[in-house]
């Protein structure tokens, strides 16, 4: 279905795309030779089905916005999501106008009518359809049944995320939690503008080694979310900032005192989110990059391993995913950086590694042949690295983590 004007324009641009198609097609019928004229047919029917399929989408599309079709009543909630946006079209509404009706930010009502509004609350639901002026006429049967699976307290880490506060201004006892656990955590998700759980990971990634608790990485996601929220970024991202030279600076700032507030606030400088959020029981993560609204990048981090040479190693493997792999059809990659893995991970991975010391150099660097205090400073003095870098990369490679500890 086409939900606006942009998704009309480019639909309008296919349909014609695909009648020169046909066009072409039926010069090519006449005049070819070696060619079977059934596999011409087959041709010939697929272009057309796919024509008349978006002919039908744009002509209800018009119909919506001209007034021809009205939406005010509906009598089976399955119709429900299809007909809040019929209705919000016919009303002659843009996603963010109805977004301001309804309080929320336009991204959300896209996103909501992307999914057919599959993870909004029945509250929400009940919310849209009334400043839609829809009237629901419908029977629903009620009774009482267990907490849907994903707001069932005993799948979360409950207790951490209660101790960490991430309930709101909830300020009742741990067991006052626990009994009001259903409602705490459908507020928590929805504050966070995260759905059901199947929903928020089709577009993920997860390289990890353990078993995953996935109620724990959704909720904790869903923390890192409400915190980047808060966060105001100075620039709008755009990729094309990702150069060697930024990349150059960014590893210089390992050098100064306070170097991971610094490396904070150069990436926010570059419209880049970043979110330090410790790992929840079950979870396994080093760190994370995410898309959020308008293709915002998000790096998060957790410091399960405290120590400076993994946090620029961790820092440098997310901003690989951002410049080289999130995209609308992968959002979302959460990382476990002890795991060995190819793909994706092994470009991130080996991108980081050239970012904070490069390979041209590292190949012929004298400390990797003779590794000693007095070699990994001058290398870091000559790279204008911290020499935390130098030995964790060489703790890296030879396995002996004994070594340069201090």
């Amino acid at each position: 279905m086409i939900t606006n004007d942009r998704q009309y324009k480019i639909a309008k641009s296919q349909i014609d795309n695909f009648q020169q198609s046909l066009d072409i097609l039926a010069l090519t019928s006449s005049t070819a030779k070696n060619i079977h004229p059934k596999l011409l047919e087959v041709q010939k029917n697929a272009i057309e089905a796919q024509l008349n399929d978006l002919i039908s989408e744009a002509q209800e599309y018009e119909d919506l916005k001209a007034g021809k079709i009205a939406i005010t009543e509906v009598n089976n909630l399955k119709d429900l999501p299809l007909a809040l946006i019929k209705a919000r079209i016919a009303n002659g509404l843009t996603q963010a106008d109805l977004a301001e009706k309804v309080g929320v930010k336009m991204q959300q009502i896209q996103r909501y009518e992307a999914e057919k509004y599959d993870s909004a609350s029945v509250k929400t639901l009940l919310k849209i359809a009334e400043h839609l002026n829809i009237s629901i006429n419908a029977d629903v049967q009620i009774k009482t049944v267990e907490a849907p699976e994903n707001l069932d307290v005993a799948h979360y880490p409950f207790k951490q995320m209660y101790q960490r506060k991430w309930f709101g201004n909830f300020s009742g006892s741990y067991n006052d939690a626990v009994i009001d656990s259903k409602n705490l955590l459908e507020r928590f998700f929805e504050s966070a503008g995260v759905g059901n759980l199947q929903y928020s990971f089709t577009k993920k990634s997860i390289r990890t080694g353990s078993t995953l608790n996935m109620f724990a990485l959704n909720a904790w996601y869903a923390q890192v979310l409400t915190k980047a929220k808060s966060q105001k970024v100075n620039n709008v991202f755009k990729k094309s900032i990702i150069t060697e030279s930024w990349l150059r600076s960014l590893a210089e700032l390992s050098m100064e005192n306070n170097s991971p507030a610094k490396a904070a606030e150069y990436l926010k400088n570059s419209g880049i989110r970043f979110v330090i959020e410790p790992q929840l029981e079950g979870t396994f993560l080093d760190g994370a990059a995410l898309l959020w609204e308008n293709n915002s990048p998000i790096v998060a981090m957790t410091l399960r391993h405290d120590r400076l040479d993994n946090f620029w190693f961790v820092l440098f493997h997310e901003v690989a995913h951002i410049y080289l792999h999130l995209s609308e059809s992968l959002s979302v990659i959460f990382d476990d950086l002890d795991v060995k893995i190819d793909g994706i991970e092994h470009e991130a991975d080996a991108f980081a590694l050239n970012a904070l010391i490069p390979d041209l150099v590292w190949k012929k660097s004298l400390v990797r042949f003779s590794p000693s205090p007095e070699t990994i400073i001058n290398q870091a003095k000559t790279l204008k690295v911290h020499p935390a870098l130098i030995a964790g990369r060489i703790r890296k490679e030879t396995g002996r983590y004994f070594q340069f500890s201090d």
